[in-house]
């Protein structure tokens, strides 16, 4: 995390660092446990939104504690509309299928599209109505991405690296490859591979795209691009 952070502000990205979670926070979900390492999946953004979402797993449910307080101030700084998706339906159960859910990992924004990773592991129907029925007052389509049942987040199935640039998992895609990206360059990897967070790397911009050293042949294909790769 340390490393990572240095290669952010070497390109002059701000960096703010969620709080741990406390005691009392840790002790109160120790039924299920608790997770404070993945700050991508409880908020993500859509245009003037910010948005918490609502995470499947029980264990991962505080997961946005953290980080509200940042939240809150960016969103007082930068007069965004700050919103969160209602809890999860528990009647039937802690593990309830219900929902709704709908996590950071599974959305990928491209100008006024949306699209919305589901492969049952994650976000769900009900998560992605909810979305829809938001955006689309404000000019955004959502388009819902079936995933294969092994892959947890569209983000581990299609990274959008820059315009016109892809990396993707075909065979994660249930449907294929959505149409908007028909005349797009794309770099493929497996299934396997996919399932490793492959295409989970970062972008930091048009230029430069941070991976794992474990996926060097990305790296490789990248740089024939003219891309910049940590």
């Amino acid at each position: 995390m340390r490393n990572l952070k240095k290669v952010l502000e070497k390109y002059n990205v701000e960096v703010k660092v969620p709080r741990l979670l406390t005691d009392y926070e840790k002790e109160i979900g120790k039924e299920d446990g608790y997770s404070n390492f993945f700050i991508r999946d409880p908020f993500f953004t859509v245009g003037h939104f910010l948005i918490e979402g609502s995470l499947k797993f029980p264990h991962r449910r505080n997961e946005i504690l953290p980080v509200r307080n940042i939240l809150a101030m960016e969103s007082d700084n930068n007069k965004c509309l700050y919103l969160s998706i209602p809890k999860p339906d528990i009647s039937k159960g802690q593990y309830s299928e219900d929902g709704p859910f709908l996590e950071g990992g599974d959305v990928l924004v491209l100008d006024q599209t949306i699209f919305v990773g589901r492969s049952g592991l994650a976000s769900n129907e009900i998560g992605i109505r909810w979305m829809r029925n938001l955006v689309s007052n404000f000019g955004y389509k959502v388009v819902e991405v079936p995933l294969h049942h092994t892959i947890l987040h569209l983000d581990c199935a299609m990274s959008l690296v820059r315009e016109g640039l892809m990396i993707v998992c075909e065979e994660a895609l249930l449907d294929g490859i959505p149409e908007q990206f028909k005349g797009w360059d794309k770099i493929y990897v497996t299934l396997e591979d996919s399932s490793r967070l492959a295409t989970n790397g970062l972008p930091i911009n048009e230029n430069v795209y941070i991976t794992d050293h474990e996926f060097k042949c990305i790296g490789v294909e990248l740089e024939k691009r003219g891309i910049k790769v940590e």
